[in-house]
């Protein structure tokens, strides 16, 4: 009985884990995919060029949403960093790694760091999004 509670449990972990990765990659696209696509959107269309960029915090606006995309990277290069400390100790067994495994398992186990890389994100592109509605509602 204890068995089969314990399968039970390994199982949901698994889901949990699939939907979390499966939920990870698409908000981490549609970031990426906003802040690609903001300014672009602003820069293709003819009328929203001229009106961006004549706007005297145009610079800014391109700059936040530049830098909301550069969050989401950093944070992909952190955690693809860290899995691959785990990876290599795990597969080398080689204990000269000993404080860089211990780090990358500390960052992998903080959700509060995902949760701080995402808000930051967010708040980059919700500031550049709300200073762009001056500009485009004239």
């Amino acid at each position: 009985m204890n068995t089969s509670s314990q399968e039970t449990d390994y199982h949901k972990e698994d889901v949990y884990g699939e939907a979390f990765d499966r939920y990870e990659k698409m908000l981490r696209t549609w970031f990426v995919a906003y802040g690609i696509g903001g300014p672009i959107l602003f820069l293709t269309q003819d009328t929203l060029r001229k009106a961006f960029v004549a706007a005297p915090n145009a610079r800014m606006i391109g700059a936040l949403f530049l830098a909301g995309v550069g969050v989401q990277v950093l944070e992909s290069f952190c955690y693809k960093m860290c899995m691959w400390h785990l990876y290599y100790h795990e597969a080398q067994k080689d204990d000269k790694c000993r404080r860089l495994y211990a780090l990358s398992e500390w960052v992998e186990r903080n959700c509060w760091i995902d949760i701080i890389f995402d808000l930051s994100t967010i708040a980059l592109f919700t500031i550049a999004t709300v200073m762009v509605f001056p500009i485009v509602y004239k």
